[in-house]
């Protein structure tokens, strides 16, 4: 298949490219910058210059193009409403109204598991529990909104969209920061780190997107984890084992960091204070709330079998 990528530079995009040529596949790859269009080109893709701002000016490249796979997206913790607006729904849009002017067969979303995030424990579910109508970041929010222009288009495009949870593996970005909380005095724990959490190694996501290119039901929306949840405390002490860290045992309750997050944004918004906070409500949830996801309808519809385990 000729499939074209956005995000083919992130974490998960690179891995992706990769994967899908020694699939056998086509592969084109958006690229914003020279240095982009260098990564694209050095993973053995085709780069196509521009940005999700710029769309008129390149989805010419789109025609003739069987898939795309959209796993471009703004991801922070913080920063004004406009910024994930626009760089997460409306690119969406944008891209999605794009492919459907082009005759492209298909549209692959990389969503998130934030879109089900706000106060609600996440245990036991599937993808028939409700949304809530304001998820608890800018980026779930905006996530949300886009998977409900995908779920409302009435074109002839089959669209699929995948809800991966917590993305780790080679590379990432966890041992970086969690060694810089740590050295800076920074790190503490919540609730002792005992909730549980989910991940999903990116090979497992990368297995899922290839499976959701021919199984993919349309408008069909499945979570993708590793099958394993973990605790947070289990998954912090791996990696600070793996880092030589020794983890202090600062603690504070749940109850006590959410407020403590409430007041920080809430000041850094008001006084308009520059750069980011030092927390906020979604680093904080990401910690606190329970998650342990059913991933059912991704081994029935996908044949989704996570391969690398914990």
């Amino acid at each position: 298949m000729k499939i074209f990528v956005t995000g083919g530079t992130g974490f998960l995009g690179k891995e992706l490219v990769r994967r899908l040529q020694e699939d056998g596949h086509e592969v084109w790859g958006l690229a914003r910058s020279l240095e982009s269009s260098n990564q694209i080109t050095h993973l053995g893709a085709m780069p196509v210059k521009g940005s999700l701002e710029d769309i008129s000016q390149w989805e010419h490249a789109l025609e003739n193009m069987n898939v795309v796979v959209h796993c471009a997206a703004l991801v922070s913790t913080w920063g004004p409403w406009r910024n994930f607006e626009s760089q997460i729904t409306q690119a969406t849009i944008d891209l999605l109204a794009a492919a459907d002017r082009h005759g492209v067969g298909r549209f692959l979303y990389i969503s998130s598991e934030s879109v089900m995030q706000n106060r609600t424990e996440l245990v036991d579910i599937d993808e028939t529990f409700p949304c809530p109508v304001k998820p608890n970041s800018f980026y779930g929010q905006a996530k949300l909104l886009a998977e409900k222009a995908i779920l409302d288009y009435t074109g002839n495009m089959h669209c699929v969209i995948l809800r991966p949870t917590f993305i780790y593996g080679p590379n990432d970005n966890v041992s970086t920061t969690l060694h810089q909380m740590v050295e800076s005095g920074k790190f503490t724990w919540v609730d002792r780190g005992r909730h549980l959490i989910e991940r999903v190694h990116v090979q497992n996501v990368v297995d899922s997107i290839s499976l959701a290119l021919v199984r993919g039901q349309n408008k069909g929306v499945y979570l993708i984890t590793d099958g394993a949840p973990t605790t947070v405390h289990e998954i912090f002490t791996e990696y600070a084992k793996r880092l030589g860290l020794d983890l202090p045992k600062k603690n504070i309750p749940s109850p006590v960091a959410r407020m403590a997050a409430s007041i920080v944004e809430l000041t850094w918004r008001v006084l308009r204070l520059p750069g980011t906070p030092p927390l906020n409500r979604f680093e904080v949830a990401f910690v606190s709330m329970p998650r342990r996801y059913r991933i059912d309808k991704a081994r029935a519809e996908l044949g989704f079998q996570p391969k690398v385990p914990l």
